[in-house]
């Protein structure tokens, strides 16, 4: 029987290596037994660097009850597993409150770090019912290419926007607010190549009025003419 008890046992996690191929760890069992080198079967696909400070739980098993070599099958850090899940849920956690969570009514991604997606190829995104993107800080998005926008109709909500490079419109322009202009190439600030139509309100070139100037100087009749209609 007491062979039978060398095969398994549990311990705690004192020391881990994982720069070798197969991670090695160094296991306190009970009654202060402790044995090194002891390697860490994980699955293909799936790795996890376990802290070593005595509180990750191991649990081993020594091969014909030989305790000179065993592996270690399952760690476990109780301290970090989350709870709560409904049944069903898969979640991928850290000590740090960074999990991936499988969760019954979609997937769910918290980390109060940074988030870095590298893609070598291409990313495609399909969202059925519609996407909100909460940020606290800023958002820079750097295309090496183009970008493109495909949508019905786009809303910015800005107090200001800025575009430092040349703005091309093929459709119509509709401004509310009013619009000024300042600066632009070879003493123009703004050239209309077409009509240009006011619909309502005055045109002010140098202080003069379209609507409401006069000439001096006629010859005949009045010495100025009347306004323009």
């Amino acid at each position: 029987m007491g062979r039978l008890d060398d095969i398994a046992a549990r311990g705690t996690v004192s020391a881990a290596d994982g720069a070798k191929k197969l991670r090695v760890l160094q296991v306190r069992l009970l009654y202060d037994e402790v044995r090194d080198h002891l390697e860490h079967i994980e699955p293909y696909g799936w790795t996890a660097e376990p802290k070593d400070d005595g509180k990750p739980e191991a649990f081993v098993i020594f091969p014909a009850g030989d305790r000179s070599h065993g592996w270690v099958f399952s760690v476990v850090d109780r301290r970090y597993r989350p709870k709560g899940l409904e049944p069903g849920e898969v979640e991928i956690y850290d000590d740090q409150g960074q999990y991936i969570k499988l969760a019954r009514d979609g997937i769910e991604v918290v980390t109060p770090k940074k988030l870095t997606a590298t893609i070598g190829e291409s990313l495609t995104a399909t969202v059925g019912a519609g996407a909100t993107v909460n940020v606290t800080g800023s958002v820079s998005v750097t295309a090496s290419e183009s970008a493109t926008i495909t949508s019905p109709t786009v809303a910015i909500d800005a107090k200001a926007t800025t575009v430092t490079g040349t703005l091309t419109v093929e459709g119509l322009i509709a401004g509310k607010g009013g619009m000024t202009i300042t600066g632009g190439s070879g003493g123009s600030a703004a050239t209309v190549t077409g009509t240009l139509t006011v619909v309502d309100g005055d045109v002010t070139a140098s202080g003069i009025s379209l609507m409401t100037h006069v000439h001096d100087g006629v010859q005949g009749g009045d010495s100025t003419t009347g306004q323009p209609q």
